[in-house]
């Protein structure tokens, strides 16, 4: 015995039973089951459609969906909403998942925002070209925080590539513009400055090599050795290519990853204190640390924070 009380079981539906039950019904599922959904539960959600988009719309234009403090069950939700979202094509889809990155960022939602950062680009990926001046906008917006502006300039990026050669330099052309604007949020210019260093581009060396040489010790974004890297292998390597599958979360191994850790972090609850912290607001649990032997500056940090290496305890070493 290792001294841990064993795990809850993991819940599980047939398509069937899903099939058959109504939009309150599966909320209900999202709601009371937090970070333990499974995977069908969130796809039965996206087959619903247009009638799964209408009460996402009302429940995510509602104040007191995002205000601060929210119980844990209802900021599992939050998150569960952007990966629905993010399976169902269509412009209305694409604008709430806009609406989404605007509230997380105005309420300070950085937990949310870390557990989706770098997947923006593939649930943004099958939604039409009209949401595009949206994610500029918001991209462009300096009352919001240089975070969530970043993962909206991934997406316009991401989309550019698609389009062909030339739309995607024109991309890159817009991004060193922001990364030399000195008016701009110093943590834009650099993040931004991260995005042409994973896709660079000569014309772009020497913004890149005086951003980091105004860099030093802790908080440096990129370094001076890091540019050279990036220009010795003159290959592109766009961090959404290497996070393509937020869905990823709801698989079984995932669940039972961010249970044992939950376990392992508060291990003398009982099962009663279990049962009444859902009863008072409370911080919403840190993001699970994901299994990675040796992290890239593109690869989830082992920290578990969720964000990028480059973007976490890189910036510390």
């Amino acid at each position: 015995m290792n001294g841990f009380p064993s795990l809850p079981q993991l819940p599980a539906y047939s398509n069937e039973e899903l099939a058959q039950l109504s939009l309150a019904g599966l909320f209900d599922l999202l709601i009371v089951n937090e970070d333990r959904v499974p995977r069908n539960v969130i796809d039965e959600c996206a087959r619903r459609g247009d009638a799964i988009v209408e009460h996402l719309d009302t429940l995510l234009r509602d104040e007191g969906f995002w205000r601060e403090g929210v119980a844990r069950r209802e900021w599992w939700l939050r998150l569960h909403a952007v990966m629905i979202l993010g399976l169902i094509p269509g412009e209305r889809a694409g604008s709430l998942l806009v609406e989404c990155m605007r509230r997380m960022a105005r309420v300070g939602d950085e937990n949310l925002q870390d557990w989706v950062s770098g997947y923006w680009p593939t649930l943004f990926r099958n939604k039409p070209r009209d949401v595009l001046p949206a994610l500029r906008a918001l991209s462009e917006d300096r009352s919001l925080d240089w975070y969530i502006r970043t993962n909206a300039v991934d997406v316009l990026v991401a989309s550019a590539q698609r389009q062909g050669s030339q739309a995607f330099e024109e991309a890159l052309a817009w991004v060193a513009g922001i990364a030399s604007d000195e008016q701009e949020d110093w943590g834009m210019r650099l993040s931004t400055g991260n995005t042409l260093l994973d896709l660079p581009r000569t014309s772009y060396r020497q913004l890149l090599e005086d951003l980091a040489a105004r860099q030093a010790g802790w908080g440096a974004h990129f370094s001076g050795k890091d540019v050279e890297q990036a220009y010795s292998a003159m290959e592109d390597n766009p961090e959404w290519e290497r996070f393509k599958d937020p869905w990823e979360f709801y698989t079984a191994a995932a669940l039972e990853r961010r249970q044992e850790r939950w376990e392992k972090e508060d291990p003398w609850r009982d099962e009663d204190e279990l049962e009444d912290e859902d009863l008072f607001p409370e911080e919403p649990m840190a993001p699970y640390v994901r299994e990675t032997p040796k992290a890239g500056r593109n690869d989830p940090c082992p920290c578990g924070s969720g964000k990028k290496y480059k973007k976490c305890c890189m910036l510390m070493e």
